[in-house]
C-alpha cells in the first residue's frame, strides 16, 4: 500500500475460464526499491518472479515530482533520481531493470486526495498526455506490466472512488487510451482493499461490483491481506463486521465468476515486528493505539498466527489465485508509516531479519509455485 501525501486492442473473452485456461504462479516482492534491494542482497528467500512500484499518474509529467516516480522523463530517458513520498525510494524503472525480472506490478495513484475532480478529469482525456507517458514505459520494458489502476477502490482512504461511477469511467478511460496506443504487454488489476478497517471505517458491508469495470477491461481481480485472517475489530463500539477472509473469499468468488486470475496484491504480516519478534496494536479503531500494547511473540506464533492461514487461502484457491506481491518493508524507518503512526502501525515485516521466518517462507513459495505449475 502506498498513499501519495500532500508532498508529493481486443477484448478478453468474458466467459468464465478453467483452471487450465489460468497463468502460472507468480511470486513478487516489493514495495520500494529500500526494500527489494534488501531482500536481493541478503539472498537468503524465495527466489521472485517479479517486483512492485508505484506510480502517481498526476504527477508523470512534473519533473519538480520526479515524474511521479515513474523514472524516466519526459524524452522517455531515465532518470537518476528516486521519489519517496517518505515511504521509501521509488522508480518504477529501475524496479523494472535492476533485478532481472520478468514481472512488474505497477500501482497506479489516481485517487483525488490531492487532486479534486481528478478522476472526471481522466475520464474527459485532460491527462491522456500523462497516459501516454505511462505507456510509453510500458511498452519499452521487457516485463509483464500488471497495472493496478486505482488500487483498493473500496478504501476509504482513498478519495474520489466513493463515487463508483466515476471511478469506473476514469478505469475505462485509461485502459482504452492505452490500447489505443497499442500497449500489448500490460495486465489491469481491479484491486480491492478486503480490509475490516475499512468495514469499521464504513459501518457497512459494500458491494464490490458497484466498482467493477466490466470483462474487457479487468484481467486480473486483486485483494489486499494485512491483518489475521479471522480477526475483527475488539475496541468498544466497533461494528460488526466481515473478517479478511470472509472479504477475500468474497473477491475470489466473485473473480472465479468471472473468469479472472486473482492477485493477492499486498500482503504484509501487519503490526510484527519480525526482527525482534513482537506484535503490536494497529490501530484505535481496531484494537487499540497503534504501537501500543506491545508483546512478544514466538517464530512460531507468528508464522501461525499470519503465514500460515495465507498460503492456506492460497491453496484452497490456487485454480484461482495466480499472484503473491509480498511487502518487505521497513515501515516503521519510513516517515509515512512511523510515528506518530496517522496511517496506522505496520512494524517491520522484511523477511530477512528473521532466518527462520525466511525459511519457512521460502519453503511455502517454492511449494506454492510448484503445486500451481506442475
Amino acid at each position: 500500500m502506498l498513499r501519495i501525501p500532500l508532498l508529493a486492442v481486443c477484448a478478453f473473452a468474458s466467459q468464465a475460464a478453467g483452471a487450465n485456461d489460468m497463468p502460472p504462479a507468480i511470486y513478487i516482492v516489493g514495495q520500494d526499491l529500500d526494500a527489494i534491494r534488501g531482500y536481493y542482497a541478503a539472498d537468503c528467500c524465495a527466489r521472485a518472479d517479479g517486483t512492485t512500484a508505484y506510480v502517481n499518474l498526476y504527477g508523470i509529467l512534473d519533473p519538480d515530482g520526479n515524474y511521479g516516480g515513474l523514472g524516466i522523463d519526459k524524452r522517455g530517458d531515465p532518470v537518476a533520481s528516486e521519489q519517496g513520498w517518505g515511504a521509501g525510494p521509488i522508480s518504477a524503472y529501475k524496479t523494472a531493470n535492476e533485478f532481472g525480472v520478468d514481472h512488474l506490478a505497477i500501482g497506479l495513484w489516481i485517487a483525488e486526495n490531492n487532486n479534486p475532480r481528478g478522476l472526471s478529469q481522466i475520464a474527459d482525456g485532460d491527462f491522456n498526455a500523462e497516459i501516454d507517458q505511462l505507456g510509453r514505459f510500458i511498452r519499452g520494458t521487457d516485463a509483464t506490466v500488471y497495472l493496478r489502476i486505482g488500487y483498493e477502490f473500496d478504501g476509504a482512504w482513498n478519495e474520489g472512488f466513493q463515487h463508483p461511477s466515476i471511478y469506473v469511467a476514469a478505469w475505462r478511460a485509461i485502459v482504452d487510451r492505452l490500447r489505443k496506443k497499442g500497449t500489448d504487454n500490460v495486465r489491469f488489476v481491479w484491486q480491492s482493499s478486503t480490509s475490516v478497517i475499512d468495514e469499521v471505517i464504513d459501518g457497512r458491508r459494500e458491494n464490490i461490483e458497484e466498482w467493477y469495470p466490466g470483462d474487457d477491461y479487468v484481467d486480473w481481480a486483486g485483494l489486499s491481506w494485512f491483518t489475521l485472517a479471522n480477526e475483527k475489530a475488539s475496541v468498544d463500539g466497533a461494528p460488526d463486521h466481515a473478517s479478511l477472509a470472509e472479504l477475500a473469499t468474497e473477491l475470489v468468488e466473485f473473480a472465479r465468476s468471472r473468469g479472472k486470475p486473482v492477485m493477492i496484491a499486498e500482503a504484509t504480516p501487519q503490526g510484527y515486528d519480525l526482527l525482534n519478534n513482537t506484535r503490536s496494536n494497529i490501530s484505535r479503531i481496531y484494537d487499540g493505539a497503534a504501537a501500543g500494547d506491545t508483546r512478544n511473540v514466538s517464530n512460531d506464533e507468528i508464522w501461525n498466527d499470519w503465514y500460515a492461514p495465507l498460503f492456506e487461502f492460497m491453496d484452497a484457491n490456487s485454480d484461482t489465485v495466480r499472484a503473491l506481491a509480498y511487502i518487505n518493508s521497513h515501515w516503521d524507518a519510513q516517515a509515512m508509516w512511523g510515528p506518530p503512526y496517522d496511517g496506522g502501525y505496520w512494524g517491520d515485516t522484511r523477511v530477512e531479519v528473521n532466518e527462520d521466518i525466511a525459511a519457512r517462507f521460502t519453503e511455502a513459495v517454492d511449494a506454492w509455485r510448484a503445486s500451481v505449475n506442475e
